[in-house]
């Protein structure tokens, strides 16, 4: 299995996830807009990007300690400051309300939390982000 950090908009917003995900600095994470898809029905289908160090999975930001039964991931202090910067960037950028999750592969959330940016942020930089959380990022103070 491999950990996808997936962040969600609604269909609708398929434009402005892609102008935010050029927002994203070189030095920060890999972002990658999942391509809608050739059906009909698929282009009703919310509007993914996912995030990376160097594109497919997000396996490589885990420490060795992670744990897919803990409380929250532990990623390797160094990578925890791009995190914490791409996912601002995406969420200052972006449609207001998308969601993020950092799940395996496969896997659903099974709770949901509102954060500010600041408060998404200062979870990144701690490596706090929950095993089995939904967050829904919000531009005004949760």
């Amino acid at each position: 299995m491999c950990l996808k950090i997936s962040v969600r908009v609604p269909a609708s917003h398929r434009d402005a996830l892609e102008a935010a995900c050029l927002c994203v600095l070189p030095s920060d994470l890999r972002v990658e807009v999942v391509p809608a898809g050739i059906w009909p029905w698929a282009r009703h289908r919310d509007a993914e990007a996912v995030i990376s160090e160097q594109g497919g999975c997000a396996c490589s930001l885990l420490a060795e300690e992670a744990d897919w039964n803990g409380e929250a991931w532990v990623m390797r202090p160094e990578v925890l400051e791009r995190l914490a910067h791409t996912l601002t960037t995406l969420a200052e950028c972006g449609p207001e309300g998308m969601t993020v999750e950092a799940l395996w592969q496969g896997e659903k959330a099974n709770s949901e939390k509102t954060v500010s940016i600041q408060e998404f942020a200062a979870l990144a930089r701690a490596s706090q982000l929950s095993t089995h959380t939904r967050y829904v990022v919000s531009r005004r103070s949760a």
